[in-house]
């Protein structure tokens, strides 16, 4: 109908149903659990809500609900055209169930969520108002920001790319035809697919028939109709595309249980049933219970970030110095290039690691080959590697698993991939006959001690979790990997199994409770985490990229609860790789962000994990015909040509701490020598916005980078110590930001030029170092209090010595 638009792009309900028959319908509905508990069967899938669980039910997919005798929940039916109109797409899902993972976006969802319900309380359900319209929008801004799952967030693009087209396709055709009398042969020849291929793909991906699915696009848009104008019932069936008035009411019927025109009649009638007063008034006063329990007043205040802390200076422990002692280089063959090792150089010298953590030490590269059958491997290539480390002072960190070697635009496009490495090892018995003879040599070469102050992890691949009998083999394999190992060298670190944080977490569980009962335990178990999410959406496989700021933190505590159930809770913990993106042409590597997002990180998850090595040390590990210019988004710390990024310079304030730690708030960690010399690390870290989100990793402009945070605002962090000896002291303050020692932005004041020469790049290397301020200030009756002000993004670090 001309002119006819929906009268709420967002419905909101508060229901004490126990239970709704399994229906489907075209707007996106999303559930929260206020009070009881609810089970969704969405398909074949149940999910168990509890309170303050949120869980979206997306467009067309069939579903019911059934609730406990208590259940109070809201429901927020939202107009699928809202959305796919807005996105320009009509392969809208979103990805939102907090019973699998939880974190501050949800808080921040079910926050607004509960103002809306407040909002619905205060208005009796009022919706003509510009209140209950911004909320609506600020529930649809966070869904979309943060739970949206877009079409290129899909893995394996090129082989999706078909089927993404078919089911465009399919929905645009069907959107611009509903209303004429169209059927599945009309879409098969439009496809140029057969009859029964179509109706197959219809049942497999749309969960229904292809009638099934015309029926409900039909009865979408003749409900609306129905409801919110005053056209006839005839009209609205004919103008719909159903066949006649009867065929209409039958499917009406069927779908809502009762006929249109029962439901205009009842829609238009004033509320004088005193049975359904009754159930509202109920409805209404368990909310506001639920409101005011909640602690939700009418006015809600502002909520302003405190940036005053009260610190004692007194010891308390030593610091867990977790983040100089490992850094991951690559694949073996990478530690024969010279540039490569020019590097691992510099990044001694600048951080002081301890490990170099490497893999595929069985390739050709390397020259070991594994299928002789008289045992004369050569291991010249390993020792060369393994000498060099050793003569900086550094130990091996040796990954025994192969790895293809792939550069990443993004999570699901690859810049190129390699062959994918074949491991050779026929059997267990032929893996067990390898390793001894590297033992021997290495034992022989280096000295059992030597040896004893190395790490060896075995790596399972990521395809074999959940798969009980790839499982069980990984265990036979690092049983015999550990027996070996510890044979010729029983003080070796010997670990795995490279487990991904927040993916497959119930797998996980059950895995590590197997591993808990077989004879032999990891020294260390170790875990991998990436800011992604990563799930399965009708048979299509997503990573998303996490847009919780908390995410590693609460990773690693929820790794730390399944390690406490399965009572290996005093296992060492390794997080081996971990980075914000996998994408190695990401300009946001490059920022004075990604040094900021390392320190809060390192502040937020302090004290749980033993070790974490960040991916990866060098941006060499990642060139390609198209890393020509100066910097490319490499995820490495330091770029080709030697300049510590930002990234590298947080590692560097990281290791400026000294050995007592003191406290820490969430801006700042603070340290002492026990003589007088306090260390203090700081950060104005922003989050992310949705501009970084919906922008593909390797199209981040680097030219506006300031676009891709929620805010640019500076913080002003006062710290007052306590229990200091009166006297002066010196505070020297370190700086990194945009306007010091940020090789991006120095670049960018020279026009991003490409072609630098060697005296440009002596330049870069003078001028890419912190600002350096220092002042002297008096202590008394053992106080002194610090004011630190901080660029969005910048990381500090402050020295205060006492003068003697």
């Amino acid at each position: 109908m001309e002119g006819y638009s929906r009268k709420e792009k967002l419905l909101v309900q508060v229901k004490n149903t126990q239970e709704e028959r399994e229906h489907f319908h075209q707007d996106i509905e999303l559930l929260y659990v206020l009070e009881g508990s609810m089970d969704v069967a969405v398909g074949e899938k149940v999910t168990h809500m509890e309170p303050e669980d949120v869980l979206i039910v997306n467009a067309n997919k069939k579903h019911s609900l059934r609730g406990t005798k208590d259940i109070l929940f809201a429901k927020l039916s939202i107009d699928y055209h809202l959305v796919s109109d807005i996105f320009q797409s009509v392969d809208i899902i979103f990805w939102c169930d907090s019973t699998k993972e939880d974190h501050e976006r949800y808080e921040e969802l079910r926050r607004v969520i509960k103002q809306l319900l407040n909002h619905y309380l205060s208005t009796q359900g009022g919706v003509a108002n510009f209140g209950h319209i911004a909320l609506c929008y600020q529930i649809m801004d966070i869904l979309s920001v943060h739970f949206l799952v877009q079409a290129a967030d899909r893995e394996n693009m090129d082989d999706t790319d078909r089927f993404e087209e078919r089911i465009l396709q399919i929905n645009n055709y069907i959107r611009a035809n509903y209303s004429q009398p169209i059927s599945l042969k009309d879409l098969s020849e439009k496809l140029y697919l057969s009859n029964g291929y179509l109706s197959r793909f219809f049942k497999k991906n749309y969960g229904m028939s292809f009638a099934e699915y015309l029926t409900n696009i039909r009865l979408y848009h003749a409900v609306d109709e129905l409801l919110y104008t005053g056209t006839p019932i005839t009209r609205i069936a004919y103008d719909n595309g159903f066949a006649s008035v009867a065929v209409f009411n039958k499917a009406f019927k069927k779908a809502y249980g009762e006929t249109p025109s029962a439901v205009r009649k009842k829609s238009r009638e004033p509320k004088k049933d005193m049975l359904r007063q009754e159930h509202d008034t109920i409805v209404e006063q368990r909310l506001e219970q639920f409101l005011r329990d909640d602690g939700l007043e009418r006015e809600i205040p502002e909520i302003q970030e405190k940036t005053e802390e009260v610190v004692s200076v007194r010891a308390k422990e030593e610091t867990a110095c977790i983040w100089n002692r490992m850094i991951n280089i690559g694949s073996a063959e990478e530690l024969l290039r010279s540039e490569v090792r020019e590097h691992v150089i510099l990044l001694k010298e600048a951080l002081d690691i301890q490990y170099v953590r490497f893999w595929n030490i069985f390739s050709k590269e390397l020259l070991i080959d594994i299928s002789r059958e008289d045992e004369e491997y050569n291991f010249s290539k390993l020792d060369s590697i393994l000498d060099f480390l050793l003569q900086q002072g550094i130990r091996p960190h040796i990954e025994l698993g192969q790895k293809p070697k792939r550069i990443h635009g993004s999570v699901q496009n690859l810049l190129m991939i390699t062959e994918e490495l074949e491991v050779g090892f026929t059997d267990l018995g032929h893996w067990e006959k390898v390793l001894k003879a590297v033992m021997r040599h290495l034992v022989h070469r280096y000295g059992s001690r030597e040896v004893g102050t190395w790490r060896m992890e075995l790596w399972m691949e990521e395809s074999q979790k959940g798969n009980p009998a790839a499982e069980e083999g990984y265990l036979e394999l690092f049983e015999k990997t550990y027996e070996v190992i510890h044979r010729y060298s029983t003080e070796t670190e010997v670990g795995g199994c490279g487990l991904r944080l927040g993916y497959m977490q119930e797998s996980n569980k059950e895995f590590l409770e197997k591993w808990a009962e077989r004879k032999c335990r990891p020294d260390f178990l170790s875990i991998i985490y990436y800011a992604y999410v990563k799930g399965e959406i009708a048979q299509d496989n997503y990573s998303k990229r996490n847009t919780d700021d908390d995410a590693l933190k609460n990773c690693i505590l929820s790794t730390k609860a399944i390690l406490r159930k399965a009572k290996m809770q005093d296992t060492r913990l390794y997080v081996t790789e971990w980075n914000l993106t996998i994408s190695d042409r990401n300009y946001i590597n490059d920022t004075c962000f990604k040094g900021a997002y390392i320190v809060k990180n390192m502040l937020d998850i302090y004290g749980m994990a033993d070790e974490i090595g960040y991916f990866i040390g060098s941006d060499r590990a990642s060139e390609y015909y198209d890393s020509h210019t100066m910097l490319y988004g490499g995820t490495g710390i330091i770029t080709k040509d030697g300049i510590l990024k930002p990234s590298g310079f947080a590692f560097e304030f990281l290791g400026r701490l000294y050995p007592y730690f003191i406290g820490k708030g969430d801006h700042y960690l603070i340290t002492t020598d026990k003589n007088d010399t306090y260390g203090i690390i700081c950060h104005n870290q922003k989050k992310l916005n949705y501009n970084y989100y919906f922008t593909k990793e390797d199209e981040i402009e680097k030219e506006q980078i300031w676009k891709y945070f929620e805010d640019r605002e500076a913080l002003e962090l006062h710290l007052k110590l306590e229990d200091l000896e009166d006297g002066l002291y010196q505070v020297k303050t370190y700086r990194i930001n945009e306007h010091a020692g940020s090789v991006l932005n120095i670049w960018a004041e020279m026009g991003y030029e490409s072609e630098l020469s060697r005296n440009d790049i002596k330049y870069f290397r003078r001028v890419c170092e912190p600002r350096l301020n220092i002042q002297k200030q008096q202590a008394k009756g053992g106080i002194m209090e610090l004011t630190i002000k901080m660029e969005p993004n910048e990381i500090t670090f402050v020295r205060v010595r006492r003068l003697v």
